[in-house]
């Protein structure tokens, strides 16, 4: 005899890849990690309310049991794994890693390592990032990061840095992308024995393949990060 309809087990939809995202308002265009529309395969993302991206960035933002809490939600919503919008989560790895029941990959700061043996020998990985300052120790060491790693930021003042973590002007894509290109550019010329770049920042990803073609190196980003856990464990 059948089960009644309340009695019988309904699964859940799987969204596959789970994304918590900081509590922002900028614009996220295509190929930003936090926008569904960037993705291959479907998503599911939770806002994380009080994350600020500076705070966060910057490590003052300390309520983890937010991201642990969003990040149930998302599991309970079907999720497989999970990654974050902010690479400065990286801080927090072990935590989130020992508190979600799904695989959780924080940042692609942890892939630097990964990375830096793949280039070869002779070359480095150079680190791209909204706050080369807040790479600071406690993030160098959940990520495995040495002292004397190449990391490069924007000038505070910088278009990308005032729309991304201060929300103070509407994002510009092409003003944004001429940035990321001088920079990367400007550190490739100093720095010629680079083989390839990570980006930290999850709104980096739009502008990967300018700083590729200008430069004709490899880019590691958020979108790299998330493709590869989904093929692992979706």
């Amino acid at each position: 005899m059948p089960e009644p309809p309340s009695a019988q087990h309904v699964p859940k939809p799987s969204a596959g890849l789970g994304i918590l995202m900081l509590d922002t308002t900028f614009d996220r265009p295509d190929g930003d990690a936090g926008n569904p529309a960037s993705w291959p395969f479907p998503v599911r993302i939770e806002r994380v309310p009080g994350a600020l991206a500076r705070p966060v960035v910057s490590g003052e933002f300390v309520a983890i049991s937010e991201f642990i809490a969003a990040g149930n939600r998302l599991i309970e919503n079907g999720v497989a794994a999970i990654i974050t919008t902010c690479g400065f989560l990286v801080r927090h790895q072990k935590e989130l890693a020992a508190a979600l029941s799904v695989p959780v990959e924080t940042s692609t700061l942890m892939h630097y390592i990964e990375l830096q043996r793949q280039v070869g020998a002779g070359k480095r990985v150079a680190i791209l990032t909204i706050s080369a300052e807040a790479i600071d120790a406690n993030v160098r060491a959940a990520a495995g990061i040495e002292r004397e790693a190449l990391v490069f930021s924007l000038a505070r003042c910088a278009h990308f840095v005032s729309a991304i973590l201060d929300a103070a002007v509407p994002l510009d894509l092409q003003r944004a992308e001429a940035e990321w290109v001088e920079l990367a550019v400007s550190v490739q010329q100093r720095h010629p024995d680079i083989g390839t770049w990570l980006f930290e920042c999850a709104n980096m990803p739009p502008y990967a393949d300018a700083v590729r073609r200008a430069t004709g190196l490899p880019v590691f980003d958020a979108l790299n990060m998330g493709r590869n856990l989904h093929a692992r464990t979706c």
